[in-house]
């Protein structure tokens, strides 16, 4: 009897086998990885505001969210391959495709968006003139914010009312060109898209000026980025993985996590752009290309790893409502040094999982199961 238990975390974590089925476990470590730095970055930052950090924090902590967050990307281009590629269907129409992502994305964006005006009418009764958010927005900054057209807020910085949702500028911009390049070619508009992509970041080069002294739209300087590249590059791993994947040797969950981690790292830490991307493509690369085609269903950490992924987009997205409070209680305990630091780090990014997986369960997915009037296939849930 004992030998045929399910561990814990696998029978809480596994309760979908369909929307399992298709998930790659080690891409969705990833996807939680990613979250869980700008996690720690965003704690960090609301610790010195609090001047709970004295000292100054080593640079590398500045760039935990973009690490993720370009990570995010290379991940998003890496899957919108794998779904258009797969051989057991064919590939969706490019309406459909871009239906699916907008009815993935968009609700739960919009949901916190409203959150954060709610926080900011209370916050202006009130009289809390201190918090930032108590700025009401026009009806013009909604509907920019809420159709992901990049623009400039009242605070003079190219972001959303949410200024969180300014990375679903870049992948709602994705989504369209993929669309695009199924419409167009279907199987092989991946070819195209990377095309167009490759075009977009090389007109960029160089500009790193404003677009308002540059002479161009805010969208035209946006969607020009560097960061751009990321989505190519994911995109590129899939075409491999497509190639050659099952030619590629498989290594064990543990070794590909550990390996994941440390290219993360290096990302993070060396400041160099070429080096960032180099890191990042080999993080993804291996969670794809050495991963083991099936995982036991009695596997904890594969378990965990597909629901730390499944609740990314959502810690992603109510970590900010999180971390303010969490900050707040918890300033005392940063003062005892580096360690505590450490250890509130580690709790912060357990507690924002919690509320992001249950944000997952109890949000995410009764809204697209009530939006397209049936429970929603693994392909359509999966996250940006």
């Amino acid at each position: 009897m004992i030998g045929a238990r399910v561990p814990l975390v696998s029978r809480l974590f596994s309760r979908d086998a369909a929307l399992d089925r298709d998930q790659i476990a080690p891409l969705q470590l990833l996807r939680g990885l990613a979250a869980s730095g700008v996690v720690v970055e965003h704690l960090l930052e609301r610790y010195v505001r609090r001047g709970a950090i004295t000292h100054d924090l080593p640079d590398f902590t500045t760039r935990l969210g973009q690490t993720g967050v370009a990570t995010f990307f290379a991940i998003s281009g890496f899957i919108m391959v794998y779904i258009a590629l797969r051989e057991d269907r064919p590939p969706p129409s490019g309406w459909s495709f871009l239906r699916n992502r907008f009815l993935r994305v968009a609700p739960l964006y919009y949901l916190t968006t409203l959150m954060i005006v709610a926080f900011g009418w209370l916050a202006q009764a009130m009289g809390a003139r201190t918090i930032v958010a108590a700025r009401l927005p026009n009806v013009t900054e909604f509907l920019l914010s809420f159709a992901f057209i990049p623009h400039r807020g009242a605070n003079g910085l190219i972001q959303p009312i949410y200024e969180l949702g300014w990375t679903l500028h870049y992948e709602m911009f994705f989504y369209l060109l993929f669309a695009a390049g199924l419409a167009v070619l279907a199987r092989r508009g991946a070819f195209l898209v990377l095309a167009v992509l490759g075009l977009l970041v090389a007109a960029g080069t160089g500009i790193d000026a404003p677009p308002d002294r540059v002479g161009v739209s805010v969208a035209a300087y946006v969607f020009t980025r560097p960061i751009m590249a990321y989505f190519a590059i994911g995109m590129v791993i899939a075409l491999v993985r497509h190639r050659i994947g099952d030619r590629l040797p498989v290594l064990p969950m543990s070794v590909i996590a550990v390996v994941a981690v440390a290219a993360l790292g290096v990302a993070t830490i060396d400041p160099s752009q070429i080096v960032a991307m180099a890191a990042i493509a080999g993080a993804v690369a291996v969670t794809v290309l050495t991963t083991p085609a099936t995982t036991r269903r009695s596997d904890g950490f594969a378990a965990f790893s597909r629901a730390f992924g499944n609740a990314s987009y959502s810690i992603y997205l109510t970590h900010s409502f999180v971390l303010g409070a969490f900050a707040s209680a918890t300033v005392s305990i940063v003062a005892y040094g580096l360690p505590a630091l450490l250890a509130m780090a580690v709790v912060a990014c357990a507690v924002c999982f919690g509320v992001g997986w249950l944000s997952w369960r109890l949000i995410e997915l009764p809204i697209a199961e009530a939006l397209r009037g049936r429970r929603p296939s693994r392909a359509e849930l999966v996250a940006p």
